[in-house]
């Protein structure tokens, strides 16, 4: 039989798959989940966040006193609550968009 999730399960899917150590695959053989249907619902919810911005206000701040800098050109800094990434002013837009795509898988 068909079980339909609410979104909340899914997300209690989601967390038990990533703390299982298990790849995606593996978990959705384990609990009888369609790995198409996974990923598909996975997707959604990951698009539609609950009230959350997709997008977070970028802005300009100038430390040179920071000791983890150790050129004299200006630099790129991300700065999370989990992290901080530093990257040379010469990074390829491109590059920069992979390191945060990477950051949100």
């Amino acid at each position: 039989m068909r079980k339909h999730r609410k979104k909340h399960e899914w997300a209690a899917v989601f967390e038990e798959q990533q703390r299982s150590g298990l790849s995606i695959i593996e978990f959705c053989k384990l609990h009888a989940i369609s790995t198409t249907n996974f990923y598909k619902v996975r997707a959604n919810i990951r698009g539609k966040t609950s009230g959350k911005p997709a997008f977070i206000k970028a802005t300009i701040t100038k430390d040179n006193d920071n000791p983890n800098v150790t050129s004299t050109s200006q630099v790129f800094r991300l700065t999370t609550k989990h992290a901080q990434i530093i990257l040379p002013n010469h990074c390829s837009s491109q590059f920069i968009v992979d390191i945060l795509k990477g950051l949100q898988a």
